[in-house]
């Protein structure tokens, strides 16, 4: 299975190399990956994936060796690993290209992820359109963590100071309480400050007082029929009529 990603973030291309090579922040930029160990600096690294897939939940412990890299340009990398439990192995090669785009203002750079991923044993089984279903989600996931950490760390653009003064210019004004002059009338209760009780009554209402009393004849008949006491005749239509009250407030 093939994945790509291919967007335009709104950061420098050293910004985003410091954060790729930030194990612990980059960790928490990828979905279901855990306990992220740096086994040999610059070089390999063990992690947990957790994920759930289908009627599956997987948990792979998993070597990711980084293969080459070219300073905030280039990387290449290998992960794999083995779920015990379902005896499914992953195994995955990917490229990440980083360009910074000089022409545009504030700085851009865009990001390319060229992806490979195969999948055997039980997850396998679920067919190749649910693993590639859940997979790119997966991606779109890890892009828009990207993106909001981007934003948490001040790199996207943030208003200027120039537009804060018309935000405040439309900015309602608080308005004062006006003391009554001595002798005056008081004020005409408002809308606000008045209040009346409410008003509820029953009513009878339809359809659900016919189909109530519909039922109780019905419940009547039966019981006739199993030889209880006639004064269900009574009863029952008198329970459907009950059944059938509503309030009505004013």
């Amino acid at each position: 299975m093939d994945f790509k990603i291919d967007a335009t973030l709104p950061a420098t291309a050293a910004q985003l190399w410091a954060i790729f090579f930030d194990v612990q922040r980059v960790a928490g930029l990828i979905p279901g990956c855990e306990n992220v160990t740096e086994v040999e600096p610059l070089k390999e690294f063990s992690a947990v994936m957790k994920q759930k897939i289908g009627p599956f939940k997987l948990e792979v412990p998993t070597r990711i060796v980084l293969e080459s890299h070219t300073l905030e340009k280039h990387v290449e990398l290998s992960a794999s690993g083995r779920d015990k439990f379902t005896g499914t192995t992953i195994d995955v090669r990917m490229k990440v290209d980083l360009e910074e785009l000089s022409d545009t203002q504030p700085r851009q750079c865009r990001l390319a992820v060229d992806a490979q991923m195969q999948v055997a044993g039980r997850l396998a089984a679920l067919g190749y359109p649910v693993v590639k279903k859940r997979s790119d989600e997966l991606f779109a996931e890890f892009e828009q963590r990207l993106r909001d950490e981007l934003v948490s760390f001040g790199v996207a653009r943030a208003p200027s100071a120039a537009q804060a003064p018309a935000a405040s210019a439309h900015k309602p004004e608080a308005r004062t309480a006006v003391a009554p002059r001595p002798g005056a009338a008081p004020a005409a209760p408002t809308a606000a400050t008045r209040t009346r009780p409410r008003r509820v009554e029953l009513v009878l209402v339809w359809p659900r007082v016919g189909v109530s009393v519909g039922v109780a004849f019905a419940v009547a008949h039966v019981a006739h029929l199993l030889g209880q006491a006639p004064w269900w005749w009574l009863v029952a239509p008198l329970l459907g009529v009950a059944a059938g009250l509503g309030r009505k407030e004013d």
